[in-house]
C-alpha cells in the first residue's frame, strides 16, 4: 500500500481569531460576498460539506492550483516531510481579517479525491477558528484519544507530526482536521466529536471514504503491476527454459546427423556382399531404440528420425518465437503500467510533479 503524507501548513499570526472573511458571526455571507466558482462548489459537494462548511470554504476564496502554480504557496521556510518530495499539499492561511485556502490538485483525474480531501481538511481548519475556546478545550481530549488509539506505525501519526512541525500550538487544529477527514468507525467517534463535525460536514463516513477511494487507485495500480510483473517473470523463465531445451535438442540432433551421415558413408563404402550381411542397432538421442536389423533398414529408420526431428524442432522454434514476441509485448505493457504507477505516486507531491 502506498502511504501518503498529506501536509497542511498554517501560516500567520492571529490565525485562531474567530470569524472568517465574508461571513457574519452567524456564518451567513455578508454584503459583497463573491459567489464561488462552479469548480469550488463541486469541490464542496464532493467533500460533503454542510451549509456552514461550504460558507467557510467559499469565504476563503480557495485557489485550486497545479503543481507549478502551487510551488511555494504554502511554505513557511520549514516544509514538513522526511524527503525532498514531501511537503504541504494545501493550507489555510489567516492573518488579521483575511483568510485564504490554497489547494494543490494532481493533474491525473483519478486522483481528484486527493484535492477533495485537502479541501475538507483546510475547511476544518477554518471551522476550528469558528469554535469558542471552551468548545475547543472540550474537543481536544477526545481528539487526542482518537490519535492515541491508532497503531504505533499508523502513517496518520507521521502526517500529524509533519503538519505540526515546530509549531506545537497548531496541534489542536491539525488533530481536528485530520481526525475529521481520516478517522471513522461504525457509529461515529462519539457525540462530542460528531456533533462538532456535523456543523461542517453532512456525511463524515462518506468524507473519510474519499481518501479510501483515491488510495484504492494507487493500491489497485500497484497490485496490477505486481501481478503482471510476476506473471511476466514466470513466462520469461518458462521461455528461457524452453529456449535452452530447444538449443540443447538442436545440438543433439546435429550431433546425430553427423553420426548418421558418417555411418551412412561408411556403409556405402563397403563391398555389396558385406553391406547385405551387415546389421546395425542404434539408440537415438531421445531414447528411441532402433533394434538390430539390416544396416539399410536401420539407416533408413535413422533418416526418418532425422526428418521427424527437423520438423519438430522447426515447429518448436516457431511456437517459441511467438511466445517470445508475446513476452516482449508484455514487457512493454508492464513497463507502461510501472511508469503510470510512478507518475501517480509522483503527483501526490507537488515538488515531484512539477520537476
Amino acid at each position: 500500500m502506498v502511504l501518503v503524507t498529506v501536509s497542511v501548513m498554517v501560516v500567520g499570526a492571529g490565525w485562531l481569531a474567530s470569524g472568517a472573511p465574508g461571513l457574519s458571526k452567524d456564518g451567513h455571507p455578508v454584503v459583497g460576498y463573491a459567489e464561488p466558482s462552479a469548480e469550488v462548489v463541486a469541490l464542496a459537494d464532493a467533500a460533503h460539506l454542510s451549509e456552514e462548511g461550504r460558507q467557510l470554504l467559499y469565504a476563503a476564496h480557495p485557489e485550486i492550483l497545479d503543481a507549478t502554480a502551487f510551488a511555494g504557496r504554502c511554505d513557511d521556510g520549514e516544509a514538513p516531510g522526511s524527503t525532498p518530495a514531501d511537503g504541504p499539499v494545501g493550507c489555510f492561511l489567516q492573518s488579521g481579517g483575511s483568510a485564504s485556502i490554497v489547494l494543490y490538485e494532481p493533474a491525473d483525474p483519478r486522483l481528484h479525491g486527493y484535492v477533495v480531501e485537502s479541501a475538507a481538511h483546510e475547511t476544518l481548519h477554518a471551522a476550528w477558528t469558528r469554535l469558542g475556546r471552551a468548545e475547543r478545550d472540550r474537543l481536544l481530549p477526545p481528539l487526542e484519544a482518537e490519535v492515541a488509539a491508532l497503531p504505533a506505525d499508523d502513517p496518520l501519526r507521521v502526517q500529524i507530526a509533519g503538519s505540526v512541525g515546530s509549531h506545537p500550538e497548531n496541534r489542536p487544529t491539525e488533530l481536528f482536521a485530520y481526525v475529521g477527514t481520516e478517522i471513522w468507525r461504525a457509529g461515529g467517534l462519539g457525540s462530542t466529536l460528531e456533533d462538532a463535525y456535523a456543523r461542517f460536514v453532512t456525511d463524515r463516513a462518506a468524507l473519510v471514504a474519499v481518501k479510501d477511494s483515491w488510495m484504492a487507485v494507487l493500491d489497485d495500480a500497484a497490485a496490477t503491476v505486481q501481478s503482471a510483473s510476476q506473471e511476466l517473470a514466470n513466462q520469461q523463465s518458462a521461455n528461457a527454459m524452453a529456449r535452452a531445451q530447444l538449443t540443447g535438442d538442436t545440438a543433439a540432433v546435429a550431433h546425430y546427423r553427423q553420426a548418421y551421415e558418417a555411418k551412412a558413408a561408411e556403409v556405402a563404402a563397403l563391398p555389396a556382399q558385406q553391406r547385405r550381411l551387415l546389421e546395425l542397432s542404434w539408440v537415438w538421442w531421445d531414447g528411441t531404440d532402433l533394434p538390430m536389423a539390416p544396416a539399410a533398414q536401420t539407416l533408413s529408420a535413422a533418416a526418418d528420425l532425422l526428418a521427424r526431428d527437423d520438423a519438430a524442432l522447426a515447429a518448436r522454434g516457431s511456437a517459441l518465437a511467438v511466445e517470445e514476441a508475446d513476452v516482449a509485448s508484455e514487457e512493454v505493457r508492464v513497463q507502461s503500467l510501472m511508469t503510470d504507477l510512478q507518475a501517480l505516486r509522483s503527483q501526490l507531491y507537488p515538488a515531484a510533479a512539477s520537476s
